[in-house]
């Protein structure tokens, strides 16, 4: 017979299988407890053993997001030399990420909100892996003489998260308006802003 740890194990893998089930059937807005619980087969009482509430939920999922996110950072950049085309590759991948996992990446913006508070080992140790790439690629792009050393590099991978994130949402939401008003290719515009980004921190 299962032990008590395989038999939780077991439970929790087979509830966060149905929470990713429904979170790329209906999305992040949409996504309730109730909905994991009926895809799950499982009772109410044994779902709200293992999570107290939905964000508690998606915590093990944002961090097969984050995960995804930073191996797809960490190939693209490895192929380029130059610490400016690192950073254009980056940005070009943070968009090519969008298009293979949508769900992923509005449950990874969701989870950004400031009520989200959920202090999960897990997830805070695959944000901190996230935040030091961005982080020392600025910094290593600056002790080569390839980024500007007087720009503050904390706050240069910071603002490269929050642009990244908001030219990804801005092209999507404004997609049709783009083709069918401006004729502006979305994947262009994304080169284009990493372009401009990446001209505004070289020496």
């Amino acid at each position: 017979m299962p032990g008590k740890r395989e038999t939780a194990e077991t439970r929790k893998l087979q509830i966060i299988s149905a929470a990713e089930l429904v979170l790329l059937e209906v999305g992040i807005e949409r996504f309730t407890v109730d909905q994991v619980i009926e895809k799950a087969g499982i009772g109410k009482g044994t779902v709200y053993k293992y999570y107290r509430n939905k964000d508690q939920m998606l915590v093990d999922l944002v961090v097969k997001a984050l995960e995804l996110l930073l191996t797809g950072f960490q190939e693209v950049t490895e192929e380029k030399e130059h610490h400016l085309d690192k950073i254009k590759a980056l940005i070009q991948s943070c968009y090519a990420y969008y298009q293979t996992y949508p769900k992923y990446f509005e449950l990874i913006s969701y989870m950004e909100r400031p009520e989200f508070d959920i202090d999960e080992a897990n997830y805070l140790a695959v944000s901190h892996r996230l935040q030091a790439f961005t982080h020392n690629l600025v910094l290593e792009g600056q002790q080569k003489g390839h980024i500007n050393p007087s720009l503050d590099t904390a706050m240069s991978h910071y603002i490269l998260w929050a642009c990244c994130v908001a030219v990804v949402e801005f092209v999507e939401a404004k997609k049709k308006l783009l083709k069918d008003h401006h004729e502006i290719d979305r994947h262009a515009m994304v080169d284009t802003f990493a372009e401009v980004f990446t001209q505004g921190m070289g020496v």
